[in-house]
């Protein structure tokens, strides 16, 4: 309970003024004021006292002094309608002191004037409001200054867009203080096509005080504003950044309204919610997203030759201390499965003891698969019968998330059984790099893939879902990943603690939606890829193929909309219809329903927290797909 002699600190709403010169402060400080007075607030007159890099700040002691004493004068002799006080700062940096300011003072909005003389055909505004206006610590307004002239009209352009909101609420509070009105205008480009629901949510502005023309316009926003430019003495504009340019602090609207209107103009930009931020962070780090791939790729591509010295793997082993497990997928793999483990048995485990344990996930194979295994004595899991009370689904990504149950290892690798000339490097070579490399997370292996045509092998045609739909997938929507050869390879390694935080899809999109989650959570350097040099496997037909890239392109999709990078259309289809020809010639439609599942990530498991000796968690729900 509060006593009664606390003060409880409330926050007004503050308008920060950076500005110096005394004819400056005697332009803009009415602008500040009456936008502080719209919300209830006061204005903070900034001065940033810069010293040169190089020098204590403590030189900036008697110019600090100068200016406080300009400021007490200015402050006493100016009447507003709301609080003025004055700050002073100092930095090495005229922006970073504005934002030092801004963040110290709590600042609402930073209130900017600008001269168009200082401007250039190549660079509109030039530093601290490029600086301001890209990354904004708070709302931000520009103004532009043209006469003297008494407002008589306001013009607000209105297209539903994020700033839309502070836009009007400074057309509005500008407006009050010159006793003008203002004209609302629409514009839509007759060559693009409109958004009837933005323009039906904008019709409330019709009643906001002070307007009293509602505008619609099919020509060009540009077109309309300078045509109606004329008979306004100001124009208030919210602006966004150049379009692939994240360098340019305003687009091209914003930029030719203030090169060509003969009017006041207000430009603001809101400062935008978190997730935006991030988005823009992101956008930013990845503006030469090619040379960061390239880079990648030189630095986090390895050869499993690297790797072929066992004995120093072991070392490295026993040096990090770690336990490795190795899961071995089957589903009647009967021609394959006893050579794979004969040679991990004998090169692995006898030779060398890298691996700590060796477990075959069995899907219900109805061959001798399950026979072979277990008389070379290797423990076997049926993947349905593992945490059964969370059901089921058919699937490898099925077998795999319920494997990180059983398993016990510290790192684990996954190697598909289907393998005709298996060789110990596909297990060691994605090994190598996670003991190697411990800034890695996952090691994903690749490879030269022969296609068999009857009794004929081709050296190359392998990997046609890869080629065909997840690489232009990724290469489109997550192209951070488009330097990985192989992203469905079937032979990957990584660390629990990595692996046990992410969802599995159970069926054919799990490794897409493995690298795609990682790469959320990691980030790309986290990611290795391997060349496991040549594997030669059981080729599909082309119909599971195209099942199978069905489920794939679902994956990135359903990821898409997750992470909002694109927006379609809920929910994503989940049948297919598979075309096959009777032996009479005609053709059939076979409609299917392919659907990969979504498991939690293993660490939401209670059964799964309990055996790994965790403590317990707020219960989430594993049954079926995440939320």
């Amino acid at each position: 309970m509060t006593q009664p002699h606390e003060r409880i600190e409330t926050h007004t709403y503050t308008v920060l003024l950076p500005v110096r010169e005394p004819e400056k402060i005697r332009l803009l400080l009415p602008y500040a004021a009456a936008i502080a007075a719209q919300q209830g607030g006061h204005v903070v007159i900034l001065s940033v006292v810069v010293v040169p890099d190089g020098q204590p700040l403590s030189d900036g002691m008697l110019e600090t002094r100068r200016i406080r004493a300009d400021y007490a004068a200015i402050t006493r002799t100016d009447a507003q309608p709301v609080p003025v006080r004055s700050v002073i700062t100092v930095a090495h940096d005229l922006t970073a002191g504005i934002r030092t300011a801004a963040e110290e003072q709590r600042a609402d909005m930073i209130l900017l004037g600008w001269q168009a003389a200082h401007s250039s055909s190549e660079r509109l505004f030039g530093p601290p409001i490029d600086g301001l206006l890209r990354q904004p610590p708070c709302d931000v307004v520009v103004v532009r200054l043209h006469s003297g002239t008494p407002w008589r009209r306001v013009l607000l352009p209105v297209r539903g867009g994020p700033h839309t909101a502070l836009a009007c609420d400074v057309a509005l509070a500008l407006a009050e203080q010159h006793a003008a009105e203002i004209s609302v205008l629409y514009a839509s480009n007759p060559r693009m096509p409109d958004n009837a629901v933005v323009r039906e949510s904008l019709q409330s502005l019709r009643t906001m005080p002070r307007v009293s023309r509602w505008m619609e316009r099919t020509i060009p926003v540009e077109q309309a504003i300078l045509a109606e430019a004329p008979d306004h003495q100001a124009i208030v504009l919210g602006i966004t950044g150049r379009s692939g340019d994240p360098e340019a602090p305003v687009g091209p609207l914003a930029d030719r309204i203030l090169r060509h209107a003969n009017s006041t103009v207000i430009l603001v930009r809101r400062r935008m919610a978190q997730a935006e931020e991030q988005v823009q962070q992101i956008w930013q780090q990845q503006r030469d997203l090619s040379a960061i791939v390239d880079r990648w790729f030189a630095e986090n591509t390895f050869s499993s030759t690297e790797y072929d010295d066992l004995s120093q793997l072991l070392a490295l082993k026993q040096q990090l201390g770690v336990t490795i497990s190795l899961a071995l997928p089957t589903l009647n793999e009967e021609q394959t499965i006893g050579e794979i483990i004969d040679q991990v048995q004998e090169h692995l485990m006898r030779q060398v003891p890298l691996l700590d344990e060796v477990v075959v996930i069995d899907s219900g194979s109805d061959d001798r698969t399950r026979e072979i295994a277990i008389a070379r004595g290797l423990p076997i899991y049926t993947h349905q019968e593992i945490l059964p009370q969370y059901g089921t689904f058919r699937g490898k990504g099925e077998a795999l998330w319920k494997s990180l149950y059983v398993l016990s290892g510290e790192i684990i690798i996954w190697c598909d059984t289907d393998i005709r000339n298996f060789h110990p490097r596909l297990v060691y070579g994605v090994l190598g790099p996670l003991l190697r490399e411990r800034r890695l997370a996952y090691s994903k292996g690749f490879y030269r893939r022969p296609i068999q045509f009857g009794e004929r092998i081709a050296a190359s045609g392998g990997g046609r879902v890869t080629e065909l739909t997840a690489r232009p997938l990724l290469n489109l929507f997550y192209p951070e990943l488009s330097g990985l050869l192989q992203p469905l390879s079937g032979e990957y390694a990584g660390r629990r603690s990595a692996l046990e935080a992410v969802p599995f899809f159970t069926g054919y999109g799990v490794e897409t939606g493995l690298l795609i989650d990682l790469l959320e959570q990691h980030g790309l350097t986290a990611l290795g890829q391997v060349d496991l040099l040549e594997r030669i496997h059981r080729n599909q037909e082309l119909q599971p193929l195209s099942q199978m890239a069905f489920a794939i392109t679902q994956v990135v999709i359903q990821r898409m909309e997750q992470r909002q990078r694109v927006s379609l259309l809920e929910p994503v289809n989940q049948s297919m219809k598979l075309i096959t020809q009777r032996e009479d010639g005609s053709f059939h439609l076979d409609l299917r329903e392919i659907r990969d599942h979504e498991r939690p990530p293993m660490l939401r498991i209670p059964e799964y927290r309990l055996r790994r000796g965790l403590p317990p968690e707020i219960a989430h729900t594993a049954r079926g797909e995440t939320s």
